[in-house]
């Protein structure tokens, strides 16, 4: 009885001066906690992803948190085993992610954060813990970038040239199996049924998986000279586009012969997903030897051990510091984007330009962080102008490209040259394309003012806007001017004039 007694004295007073200890790392931990939040809370709309709902450039979301949290929990003893060697090369992951934190949010780049979110926690670890830990753990800090999709225009480019090269294929093995199939673009047209090939058949969403579901797969095993078994990763390339080729024709020809289920979910989906899996299995079984044993690749031993597994205080305090000073400019730059926003005043359009008088217009995006104006304008014994002036006012927004509203009205572009205006006060290039539409034409003026620059196309455009949001925070306006109608005298004696015009506004800004 008194053995059990001391027993639970010897517990308590254990517990007794452990707290002051638990105290002493509640606050440095809680602090970095915090300062992570206030950096990469942007991130939270991410979280609520979920892998394969079916959106052109998903994420993991919380998932790839989830996973990467249990892996590292999972070789918590292993990790007992590693030796606490701090470097200062992880000060250099830190400063790199820090700076693309910043970037991340003066463009408002959710990606340039997700791959600073791995960058900071890679510099973290590397700095308190040593660079075996970094090899160690290689694969739940690389997961962290899945947190956020790839950029939106990087993913839909490839997914149109994967949607295309299966479009095609399906068409063509379609045809040597005896259906009649005409293709239009990424639509086919057989008897009785319109099959498009869209986003989801191009193939990106199997690839996308089976990329991350291969490194799990790398890090799990540890096979001897791992880096001789990154050619699989471009091979599931192709393997994706193929296992889409067999879909899309087994759907085109079941479909032609009366048999429409496989064009229904959730049996479309399934036939996908059974293909790919069919061409990875072969892979595996003949294309490559798997080694699946687990190597005994220890990275230190036991007795290599110097120093206890909890850094020191000393760091964890720097830590904190440099976290939150990175915290701070990037709420400043919040602030000062948020600010800029709400002080923007659009200009003031002349509701007549000459003999031009303006009879419609159309004003909307001031709620979601831009400027958008179409007009119409009028002169006796005169052809109709349409006018369009656009500014983005929130800095995720970017110079509109303007071209697009005829092309996607069905215009096809057959001329474009440029040429000078002279304003007031400087001298302008412009954009002149010609349009047609079956007997229709029209001529279409673009150009894009800056208070300093002038550009024709909506890259340059951007990419200055872009330069002086990593300098300054935000950007001064950039203005899309476009007016087409069917006369190109016209047009251009408009231009000019709606140009001085709102010049004369971009000189105040």
């Amino acid at each position: 009885m008194g053995t059990v007694q001391s027993k639970d004295k010897l517990a308590v007073s254990e517990l007794v001066q452990l707290k002051p200890l638990l105290i002493v790392w509640a606050l440095p931990l809680s602090a970095i906690a915090f300062a992570l939040i206030a950096i990469f809370h942007p991130l939270s709309v991410n979280l609520k992803t979920l892998p394969l709902s079916g959106s052109t450039n998903e994420s993991l979301g919380a998932f790839a948190l989830l996973l990467s949290g249990w892996l590292i929990w999972r070789e918590r003893d292993r990790l007992k085993t590693l030796p606490v060697r701090p470097d200062a090369w992880g000060l250099v992951f830190l400063l790199l992610g820090a700076l693309l934190a910043l970037a991340g949010y003066r463009l408002v780049m959710r990606f340039a954060l997700g791959v600073a979110l791995a960058l900071i926690a890679t510099g973290i670890v590397w700095w308190l813990w040593g660079r075996n830990w970094v090899k160690y753990l290689w694969f739940p800090l690389l997961l962290l970038v899945a947190v956020v999709p790839l950029p939106l225009d990087l993913v839909g480019a490839i997914a149109f040239r994967m949607q295309t090269i299966v479009a095609r294929f399906a068409a063509f093995f379609a045809g040597l199996l005896g259906v009649p199939v005409e293709r239009v673009g990424v639509t086919l047209n057989i008897p009785g049924h319109v099959i498009q090939v869209n986003e989801a058949c191009s193939g990106w969403h199997s690839f996308s998986a089976a990329f991350w579901l291969f490194l799990l797969l790398l890090y799990w095993q540890r096979p001897k000279n791992w880096w001789q078994w990154l050619w699989v990763i471009p091979a599931l390339f192709p393997i994706a586009i193929v296992a889409n080729i067999f879909r899309v024709t087994t759907v085109v020809v079941t479909a032609a012969n009366g048999f429409d289920l496989l064009l229904r979910s959730p049996w479309h989906e399934i036939l996908g997903l059974g293909y790919f899996l069919l061409l990875v299995w072969l892979l595996l079984k003949y294309a490559i030897k798997w080694q699946s044993e687990v190597t005994e690749n220890v990275v230190c031993s036991v007795s290599d051990v110097s120093s206890p597994l909890l850094p020191a205080r000393a760091r964890v305090w720097q830590l904190t510091g440099l976290l939150w000073a990175v915290a701070g400019l990037t709420l400043w730059t919040g602030w000062q984007m948020g600010r800029a926003a709400s002080e923007f005043k659009p200009p003031n359009v002349p509701t007549q330009i000459g003999e031009w008088k303006r009879t419609w217009e159309n004003v909307e995006g001031l709620d979601d962080g831009y400027w958008f104006l179409q007009a119409r304008y009028e002169a006796k014994d005169k052809s109709p102008l349409q006018v369009f002036l656009h500014i983005p006012i929130e800095n995720r927004h970017r110079p509109k490209r303007l071209l697009n509203l005829w092309l996607g009205q069905g215009y096809e572009l057959v001329s474009s040259e440029i040429k000078s205006l002279s304003l007031i006060t400087r001298t302008i290039p412009v954009q002149i394309v010609k349009f047609v539409k079956g007997n229709e034409q029209q001529f279409v003026m673009v150009t894009y003012l800056h208070p300093e620059r002038s550009a024709t196309s909506p890259v340059n455009a951007r990419w200055y806007r872009m330069g002086e949001q990593m300098i300054w925070g935000v950007s001064r306006p950039w203005l899309a001017i476009g007016v087409g109608g069917i006369d190109r005298e016209s047009v251009s004696a408009f231009t000019k004039s709606i140009a001085s015009e709102m010049d004369k506004w971009l000189a105040s800004q």
